[in-house]
């Protein structure tokens, strides 16, 4: 009995722990002083790129007119499509301190089968600003227009090549024009990022690659021709290029830049960002930026962001690459394990508990340390504590259901626990790249 109230009590302190900021202090619960420190936006791409560029646009906007008392802190953590700073994000404390910015990619990557969440996994804050993608062949190219392209791809499947970036929204952009031209089929070539593609493009390795209004329009004189614009009207700096809805096929590819939190962020601190992005989005210097970078005004926060990210998914599950249906939940089955060992133990001790002979030592041992075991997966994803906490409490818990009884050795073990669960997670962290719980 005192192993198991050992173990519990060092849960206790594992979630009390998690629940409390990087100072040891209580989070911020979302008050009318929020922020109190720096926010951290995650952009999950590397410096330089759309993403990093809009994002440090908008901190330039708050940090100038001083819409916030604390500062937006830009952190780049690229890698895997976007999905490791995603998933750290995810992982984060809702408190409201760090949040995402992040586009289609969140819907593209859980459709790619890249990873197994999407939107549904973060409190969405605001959309701002919106592209679109330009379908792109070479100068000499003998498609003159997507008509042409998709007829050719129509009559001889898999002999298009169609360049794009695995699981990104240039993949999804071929996915939505094979559907809309009658289940053509184009042969997708791993191109990489927009400068790869154009090489690409221009070098024959590839006939057809979208890029963003802005590449192209840098890219133009490099021996490009746009045949369609995938947006539901035309672009004034592009006034001959007809949109794919003109030419009869119903492919709409916006690029929005959207803002999301971890998903039980308070919806004070929700509402606090949000509006002060909108009023970063009303000023006369972000206009300016976002016409250089031939980007819309756009902003939708609440209900209206609502029903736009709900018809932008059912966009991409149309062309899924991956079925979410039936999935299996990993806690059903970890919670049955848990009442399956629980019940073993208590039937044991009910049984055994007036005879001299009690429950061999191996199977008593073997069975709480999967007990404590299972508590520990459960803690992180569950629960969501953090898996430094729950590391430095599963590691000594492991030892005294093992046998650990004196002070001295669950002290040292304690303290073995806390180093090499700051030890592994820095390890995965700073050096592998490799996001935990």
């Amino acid at each position: 009995m005192q192993i198991l109230k050992f173990v519990f009590y060092f849960f206790v302190y594992a979630l009390f722990l998690t629940s409390c900021d990087e100072g040891g202090n209580r989070p911020d619960s979302g008050g009318g002083d929020f922020p109190r420190k720096p926010i951290k936006v995650v952009v999950p791409f590397s410096p330089g790129g759309d993403s990093d560029t809009f994002a440090r646009i908008m901190q330039k906007t708050i940090r100038d007119l001083e819409l916030l008392p604390e500062p937006l802190v830009i952190h780049n953590v690229p890698g895997a499509g976007g999905t490791i700073g995603s998933r750290r994000v995810r992982d984060a404390a809702p408190d409201g301190y760090t949040i995402l910015n992040l586009h289609e990619g969140i819907f593209t990557s859980k459709y790619a089968g890249r990873v197994s969440y999407g939107p549904e996994a973060f409190r969405p804050v605001a959309a701002t600003a919106m592209s679109n993608l330009v379908i792109c062949v070479r100068e000499e190219s003998p498609f003159k227009n997507l008509c042409d392209l998709l007829e050719a791809a129509a009559g001889k499947p898999d002999s298009i090549l169609f360049g794009m970036a695995q699981g990104t929204p240039t993949h999804f952009a071929g996915r939505r024009l094979e559907k809309a031209g009658g289940e053509l089929q184009f042969r997708m070539v791993a191109s990489g990022g927009g400068a790869k593609r154009r090489n690409d493009l221009v070098g024959k390795h590839i006939d057809v690659t979208p890029f963003s209004l802005a590449e192209y329009i840098g890219f133009e004189e490099g021996g490009l021709r746009a045949v369609a614009y995938l947006a539901e009207e035309r672009h004034p700096e592009l006034p001959d290029v007809p949109t794919a809805r003109e030419l009869g096929y119903e492919v709409v590819m916006p690029h929005v830049h959207y803002w999301w939190a971890p998903k039980s962020t308070p919806d004070v601190a929700v509402e606090r960002i949000a509006d002060v992005l909108e009023a970063a989005m009303e000023t006369k210097y972000m206009r300016g930026k976002l016409a250089e970078t031939k980007t819309k005004p756009l902003f939708l926060r609440g209900a209206p962001l609502e029903a736009h990210l709900t018809d932008r998914e059912g966009e991409f599950q149309d062309v899924a690459l991956v079925n979410y249906t039936g999935l299996p939940d990993p806690v059903v089955p970890i919670l049955a394990i848990v009442v399956v060992l629980g019940g073993g133990i208590g039937f044991r001790w009910f049984k055994e508990r007036d005879v001299v002979v009690k429950t061999p030592v191996v199977w008593r041992h073997i069975t709480l340390s999967c007990s404590v075991l299972a508590a520990y997966v459960l803690s992180m994803q569950v629960v969501g504590v953090s898996y430094v906490f729950a590391t430095m409490a599963f590691i000594p818990a492991l030892a005294v259901v093992g046998g650990a009884r004196s002070k001295r050795s669950v002290a040292t073990v304690t303290v073995l626990g806390i180093a090499l669960a700051c030890a592994c997670f820095f390890i995965f962290t700073e050096v592998l790249v490799i996001d935990l719980p």
